[in-house]
């Protein structure tokens, strides 16, 4: 079974996430939740989406402009999420290693 380890950056990334939908509403916030653990799942299953930059692979969390920034770390036995990015921002604040 694949692990999936989540850094302190994205942890916090998650929460702006979470806290700017739920600014929206309460019910966006939850659904954003919801499709962002079901995407984790997905990754667990199919984590060989195409590298982007660096050894970095990204996926969108499905109905949201969010990506997941990962790495593949023991090939494909560990995912290390890195940064959890509105599709918008500047490529310049991509996650680094």
């Amino acid at each position: 079974m694949i692990k999936v380890l989540i850094s302190k950056d994205a942890k916090l990334d998650f929460k702006e996430a979470s806290e700017h939908y739920g600014m929206i509403s309460f019910e966006l916030k939850k659904r954003f939740r919801q499709n962002f653990y079901s995407t984790i799942e997905q990754l667990k299953q199919i984590p060989h989406f195409q590298i982007r930059y660096d050894n970095f692979r990204i996926r969108q969390v499905k109905g949201f402009p969010i990506m997941i920034h990962y790495i593949l770390v023991k090939d494909p036995d560990i995912i290390k999420i890195y940064g959890i990015r509105f599709a918008q921002q500047n490529p310049e604040n991509y996650p680094k290693t």
